[in-house]
C-alpha cells in the first residue's frame, strides 16, 4: 500500500467581497476531501471557474484554506529552508523565468540549492532528460518559445528534487505533437526519478492517458474521485459523463443547449 503524502478533510476556501451594504462571503471550494499517495499521477479536471487553481494553491501550501484541515507526510530528506517538498508550475511558466539571465545560469542555481539531495551533477544532464538541445544554455529567458520556457520552467522545478510537482493547465495552447510529447515527459519524470504528479486540466481527454486517479470538480465541489479508468467506464454523475462526451466529440446539440442553460444559471447563482 501507498504511503499518503498529502490528505485533505473537509477543505472550505471562500473570499470576501464588499458591496455597498455588507461583507458577502463567496466559497470558491467545499468541502473537499481527498488524499494523494507517493508516485501516484493524481488529476483534477472540471470547466474554467471549478476552483481546480485554488486547490492546487492549497496543496502547495501558498493559502491556507478557510476551513478544514490538510496534513502532508513527506520524506525529511525533502526539508529545507531552501526547498519545498511541493513544487508548482502554473500555466503561466514564464513568471518562472528570469528573461535576463541565461538557462544555463538559471538550471545551475537550482542544482546547486538542491545541495545533498541533487538528481543531477550537471547542467547538460538535465538538458538531456528534458531533450532540450545544449546550445539553449546561452539563450536568455525572454528569446524561449512558450514550449521552450515551459521545459525550462518544468527542468527547474525537478533539478530542486521536490517529492511533489503539481502542473497547473500543462496542455494549454499546445498542439498535438507538443501535447503528447508532455505527456511522455510526465511519464518518465514519475517513472524515471519517483515523482508524484497532479495535474490539473481541462482536458479530460489527455488526463485519461496519464492518471491513476481522477477527481471532478465542479462549481467549487467535488463531483467525482476514484480511479481514472473506472470513471471514464462508468461514470456516476451527469456532469462527468457530460465532460467525457464533450473529450470524444459525442455531444448532440440538446446535450450543448442543456449544459448552457445549466451554466448560466450556475453563473447567475454565483453572482446572487
Amino acid at each position: 500500500m501507498k504511503e499518503v503524502l498529502i490528505k485533505c478533510e473537509n477543505l472550505t476556501y471562500e473570499v470576501v467581497g464588499k458591496n455597498l451594504l455588507k461583507n458577502e462571503h463567496k466559497k470558491i471550494l467545499e468541502d473537499i476531501s481527498l488524499d494523494i499517495s507517493d508516485k501516484e499521477i493524481f488529476s483534477i479536471a472540471g470547466e474554467s471557474g471549478s476552483g481546480k487553481t485554488t486547490l492546487a494553491k492549497i496543496l502547495a501550501g501558498i493559502i491556507l484554506p478557510t476551513k478544514g484541515e490538510i496534513k502532508y507526510s513527506f520524506s525529511n530528506n525533502f526539508h529545507s529552508n531552501k526547498i519545498s517538498a511541493v513544487q508548482i508550475l502554473f500555466q503561466n511558466n514564464g513568471e518562472l523565468i528570469n528573461p535576463y539571465r541565461t538557462v544555463e545560469s538559471i538550471l545551475k542555481e537550482a542544482i546547486e540549492i538542491s545541495g545533498s539531495n541533487a538528481l543531477f551533477d550537471s547542467v547538460d544532464k538535465l538538458l538531456d532528460t528534458f531533450s532540450l538541445d545544449y546550445s539553449i544554455k546561452k539563450q536568455k529567458g525572454y528569446s524561449l518559445s512558450g514550449g521552450q520556457q515551459q521545459r525550462v520552467a518544468l527542468a527547474r522545478i525537478l533539478a530542486v528534487n521536490p517529492q511533489m510537482i503539481i502542473l497547473d493547465e500543462p496542455f494549454s495552447a499546445q498542439d498535438k505533437d507538443s501535447v503528447e510529447n508532455l505527456v511522455s515527459l510526465i511519464k518518465d519524470i514519475n517513472k524515471n526519478f519517483g515523482k508524484t504528479i497532479v495535474c490539473i486540466s481541462h482536458d479530460i481527454k489527455t488526463i485519461k492517458n496519464i492518471s491513476n486517479r481522477l477527481l471532478i470538480l465542479k462549481n467549487g465541489k467535488i463531483v467525482e474521485i476514484g480511479s481514472t479508468e473506472e470513471i471514464f467506464s462508468k461514470p456516476k454523475s451527469e456532469y462527468t459523463k457530460f465532460l467525457i462526451k464533450a473529450s470524444q466529440l459525442e455531444l448532440s446539440s440538446e446535450e450543448v443547449k442543456k449544459f448552457l442553460k445549466e451554466y448560466e444559471q450556475d453563473q447567475r447563482n454565483k453572482n446572487s
